[in-house]
């Protein structure tokens, strides 16, 4: 018998009023402060995958997605999924991992309600039996477990340190129908399976290949910009410069909701040193002959496969699932046959990067 689920939504940047700053760059939303994705969502929710990897760069809103999830799934006592969100961060072994997600269960009382689970039913489990035991309770009550990992680059610490653990664990997760698993990670995240145990059965088997989380389209970019009743052509110039990278248009936006002189926003995002931090965070994200070939493209403004092969020496056939995998993750853009940077902010950093000799792009 199901037990009907209630939620406590508190989403960031909730409050009527068009004085008030509309924009929220650099925190998770959802509920009315998500935009866009559909697409996704309903491929993860009405899908036939009980295992995806949702792959995507840093601050692309990888959080944000699983965090909607949670929330729709939360709203809808007839939907079949009863939702829990674990953030992996910090959690690099066995330890570390029991201690978040007992505290993650700890703080989804919608969950515990669903499920009849005390948190004391958990204390002293190891994070296998944890997690054995929550999908007993989920599937006791009449739901599925829909289980939402955040930072999941941190299975490769474990990986590492205890693979024996990271095995249980992907036992559980694929026990699908009984449990619909959804990670979060980058591109870094596929390195996962370079340990020779995996040689006959790979941890990413059944989360690939990965859900790409791309830019926003050019409808969702709009729809919201329209929060700061800008002009039309301002949103089309933020829309441009960013290719719509939601948290650059989040950042530009609630700053020229402030100030008001696009211009003058556009040169100040340019040369922000937090802006280039995360430029750099993100970048090394990729894999090597990933950020060989973006700088290759960066470095020619635009450029065709064969002329990228060519600049990076990696054959035309071979570099096809990288580009593919870049273009779908907004790095590149391609515009018929040529490539090119995929927002404007983006090239302007790798570009001054490489001037300076920075490390993050000479290595």
């Amino acid at each position: 018998m199901r037990t009907t689920r209630t939620s406590t939504d508190s989403p960031a940047g909730a409050g009527p009023g068009r004085a008030r700053n509309p924009f929220i760059a650099g925190n998770w939303v959802r509920a009315e402060n998500f935009f866009g994705r559909e697409a996704l969502l309903s491929e993860i929710l009405e899908g036939q995958r009980d295992s995806l990897w949702v792959a995507g760069g840093r601050r692309m809103g990888k959080t944000s997605v699983l965090k909607e999830l949670e929330y729709r799934t939360q709203q809808d006592p007839q939907g079949p999924f009863v939702p829990l969100y674990w953030d992996l961060e910090g959690a690099v072994d066995a330890r570390g991992l029991a201690e978040g997600l007992l505290s993650s269960v700890e703080d989804s009382e919608p969950l515990r309600r669903a499920i009849d689970l005390a948190v004391e039913d958990l204390e002293g489990l190891s994070v296998v039996d944890m997690l054995s035991t929550l999908v007993r309770r989920t599937v006791r009550n009449g739901w599925r477990l829909l289980l939402l990992l955040d930072e999941g680059e941190e299975f490769l610490t474990l990986a590492r340190q205890d693979l024996g653990t990271l095995l249980r664990m992907r036992r559980v997760f694929q026990k699908g129908p009984e449990v619909r698993t959804v990670l979060t990670a980058t591109r870094r995240f596929g390195r996962i399976d370079d340990a020779p145990e995996y040689a006959t059965s790979p941890f990413l088997q059944g989360f690939v290949p990965p859900l790409y989380l791309a830019p926003l389209v050019a409808d969702e970019g709009r729809l919201l910009l329209a929060r700061g009743f800008f002009s039309d052509s301002d949103c089309q110039t933020i829309l441009d410069r960013t290719a719509a990278h939601p948290f650059l248009v989040q950042l530009i936006a609630s700053r020229l909701f402030e100030v008001g002189d696009l211009n003058a926003v556009l040169e100040q995002v340019g040369v922000d040193e937090m802006v280039a931090n995360f430029f750099s965070v993100d970048f090394q994200t990729l894999e090597k002959p990933e950020r060989r070939v973006v700088e290759e493209v960066a470095r020619a403004e635009r450029i065709t496969l064969k002329q990228i092969s060519q600049g990076v020496a990696i054959p035309e056939e071979a570099l096809a699932p990288s580009l593919v995998a870049l273009e779908k993750m907004g790095y590149l853009a391609l515009e018929g046959q040529d490539y090119r940077v995929g927002n404007s902010f983006f090239c302007r950093w790798l570009r001054r990067a490489r001037a300076l000799g920075a490390p993050e792009v000479a290595s």
